[in-house]
């Protein structure tokens, strides 16, 4: 039977509203189905009673067969760019522009993100360490006197002269030479710790590598940590901040996905230092003869 849509002596060229194949569509009165290839407007073929067919939805485009690889920070590039130049370049973008950043990061590239931050945190620990001594040596001298003078307790007096030679040039030589060490061991637990509370929360979903990356390159504030005195609460703050922002970048994740993650470990770092400086408190005050 010829459809009711084709009428003889009309072209093959079919109407701005028909459809390049049938589909189904429901009646909403008699509840049957019928196929069309007709949209808008019409009759039920079977009760008559008239009904609007839908648009078909748009094809969805066909998926790239691979996404592009990233193009790779300026760190990642330092062959092309220079050493200092490409070092400059990704503490910029950090700073100022981290999507960019984190959205360039190649996730090959653990070796280099893991020197990024070593060096980062090197340089900048040590140049805070000798500014902090050339301005504030005098300031420590006098506090130790005036500890001194108001307490007779030799213990206080050991504690003072423990805490003056670990501001000593060959204390913070030695430190200096052990803080790469200390920075590969704070960023793998970092990145462990972080990437475990991803996992649990489900959104992990890029593996370690990425987790790795949003740590490591996260670690740029802590250049601040060559400021004396509020640089290393700036820099902290600020890691945390770009640790979320690389997290989600890095992952796809949502912002709180992202910051539950990365808070964990920083918890786990407070309650710490909290309980260190507990016992130094105690100490202290034993060493002072207080109650």
């Amino acid at each position: 039977m010829q459809s009711p849509w084709k009428l003889p002596g009309r072209t093959a060229c079919p109407a701005p509203d028909v459809l390049e194949g049938a589909v189904l569509a429901r009646c909403p009165s008699c509840r049957n189905t019928f196929s069309t290839e007709h949209p808008g407007r019409q009759s039920c073929p079977v009760c008559g009673k008239p009904l609007v067919v839908p648009e078909a939805p748009a094809a969805a485009e066909p998926a790239e067969a691979g996404a592009a690889p990233a193009a790779g920070t300026p760190w990642e590039r330092r062959d092309e760019l220079g050493f200092w130049s490409a070092w400059g370049r990704t503490l910029q973008q950090a700073l100022l522009e981290p999507a960019e950043l984190f959205t360039s990061a190649r996730l090959d590239r653990g070796a280099a993100q893991l020197g990024f931050a070593v060096l980062t945190t090197s340089v900048a620990w040590t140049l805070g360490q000798l500014l902090e001594g050339l301005v504030l040596r005098g300031q420590r001298e006098q506090l130790r006197r005036a500890l001194e003078a108001l307490s007779g307790n030799p213990d206080l007096h050991r504690l003072l002269d423990s805490q003056m030679q670990m501001s000593s040039p060959v204390w913070v030589v030695g430190l200096a030479l052990l803080t790469p060490i200390f920075t590969l061991v704070f960023l793998y637990a970092n990145a462990a710790i972080t990437h475990a509370v991803a996992a649990l929360l489900g959104k992990a979903r890029r593996g370690f590598a990425a987790t790795f990356a949003a740590c490591a390159y996260a670690c740029a504030p802590l250049v601040f940590l060559a400021v004396p005195g509020c640089g290393f609460i700036v820099g902290i703050l600020w890691a945390v901040v770009l640790t979320s922002i690389g997290m989600r970048i890095a992952h796809r994740i949502s912002a709180g996905a992202a910051a539950a993650a990365v808070l964990a470990p920083y918890l786990v770092l407070c309650c710490a230092t909290f309980l260190a400086a507990g016992s130094f408190a105690v100490a202290f005050r034993r060493a002072t003869g207080q109650p």
